[in-house]
């Protein structure tokens, strides 16, 4: 948890000292925290290794709306427009990511398969 956040962060220390790197920078953890635990606790239920399979498909499309949210304030660069920016998107990508995360998490992780 902890080494994402350091790793993203020296990412937006990087790239300079505009506010809409370290938005991006720090919102992103979330989004890898969802991306992990829905592997962990919905691929297996739902994957059958295919990429191009409904559940994959709907990976791709989801990830990549996601990603088109959240980097938006890289792209703006201010904190003002890019903070403007979400509030006209009513943070609706931060709100899905942590009901997603809050309610993927209750559910039990699937036993692994034995060979």
């Amino acid at each position: 948890g902890g080494s994402l956040f350091a790793t993203y962060g020296m990412s937006a220390f990087w790239h300079g000292f505009y506010p809409g790197y370290y938005l991006f920078f720090l919102s992103v953890p979330l989004i890898s925290f969802c991306e992990r635990l829905g592997r962990k606790k919905l691929t297996p239920r739902f994957g059958n290794g295919k990429k191009w399979s409904p559940y994959g498909i709907l990976c791709i499309i989801t990830t990549s709306l996601f990603v088109q949210y959240m980097i938006q304030p890289f792209q703006l660069l201010a904190y003002d427009w890019a903070v403007l920016n979400w509030k006209n998107y009513y943070f609706i990508g931060h709100i899905l990511a942590v009901m997603f995360y809050v309610v993927v998490s209750q559910l039990p992780t699937p036993k692994k398969k034995e060979a």
